[in-house]
């Protein structure tokens, strides 16, 4: 499609690609998800978070670990050089489910996801 006399930004819009800059998707992050019994956020960063944090920071390529604890939940993002893949994901699960027996929970979740930390 040509549009004469049309910026870039405005064609963009028109066709629906909402951006006139390439497509370039946001790097995908390993998303883990903790929900636990222990309701203070002292509490849950010394059992869940420290012990989680320490195992991610030291994988291949891991460029940022960010997280959150609060209510008894326990958030964690760890960012990859390039973003996170499948292999990614499956490799950070391995190390959530070896310190099961260290870090408690009701239930847990590693999927891969936008940034949102």
């Amino acid at each position: 499609m040509k549009f004469k006399g049309t910026s870039a930004l405005a064609a963009a819009m028109l066709t629906g690609s909402g951006s006139a800059y390439a497509d370039q998707p946001t790097p995908a992050v390993v998303a883990v998800h903790y929900v636990v019994n222990e309701q203070l956020a002292e509490h849950l960063e010394k059992s869940v978070l420290d012990p989680l944090e320490r195992t991610c920071i030291a994988l291949p390529r891991v460029s940022r670990v960010t997280s959150t604890a609060s209510d008894g939940y326990v958030d964690l993002e760890v960012q990859f050089e390039g973003g996170a893949s499948e292999q990614d994901r499956e490799t950070v699960s391995r190390r959530v489910e070896e310190l099961a027996a260290e870090v408690v929970a009701t239930s847990r979740t590693v999927r891969l996801a936008s940034p949102r930390l």
